[in-house]
């Protein structure tokens, strides 16, 4: 077992993110105190489709994980503030491409070498279409269309979107450990293997790991 779990409800798409970067799941309901402080897990990324019912219920156990050192991504649209520092998710108000783009606001080694345009557009095209291509054939939009409502003192805002850059990936200190918050769909799906994003993945679980 690795020292991430990805905390998810259901079964987990990227349990086999590729053939050396193994991430273990773990279903939200057995997030139990034996799990966090058993002295094996580092790092926690929750699903966009978590309960944050269950986890607004499970907060002292998840705020003391952090606090003694713990790293967590949340993912998704915050609707329950369930760690310290979690700021309501807002809808971007958005026309085209250009409302949506991701530009970088502070360097952070999860995204070091990972070309911003790749993260704006997706596609299921066969072949690995770039540049141009990728803008004609691509749908705009998926890694997020929304942004934190604020920044927590002492927060950085990694990426933004839009003109603005409203701050869409934020990290922040809590006691001896961090967090990080993605206002889009799941980070790891867009380590895409023939691309430059191709690092995300990887570096997001050693940023977990505590290692990067």
């Amino acid at each position: 077992m690795t020292p991430v779990r990805h905390v998810t409800m259901g079964p987990d798409p990227y349990a086999q993110m590729s053939a050396d970067q193994p991430v273990d799941s773990v279903d939200l309901y057995d997030l139990d105190e034996e799990l966090l402080f058993g002295g094996e897990v580092k790092g926690l990324m929750f699903s966009l489709n978590c309960d944050q019912i269950f986890l607004e219920r499970r907060s002292a156990l998840l705020e003391r994980f952090v606090r003694g050192g713990g790293r967590v991504l949340v993912n998704g649209h915050v609707v329950r503030s369930f760690l310290p520092g979690l700021a309501p998710w807002r809808a971007l108000d958005f026309h085209g491409p250009a409302d949506l783009r991701i530009s970088p606001v502070t360097a952070h080694p999860v995204w070091e070498g990972v070309d911003f345009h790749e993260l704006l557009f997706r596609t299921g095209v066969p072949g690995t279409p770039v540049g141009e291509e990728l803008a004609r054939v691509g749908v705009a939009g998926f890694y997020g269309r929304g942004y934190h409502s604020h920044v927590p003192e002492g927060g950085t805002v990694i990426n933004g979107v839009g003109p603005h850059a409203l701050p869409i990936d934020i990290v922040y200190p809590l006691g001896a450990g961090a967090v990080m918050a993605h206002a889009g769909n799941d980070l790891i799906g867009f380590s895409d293997p023939d691309r430059t994003t191709r690092t995300l993945g990887p570096r997001l679980l050693a940023w977990l790991e505590g290692t990067l």
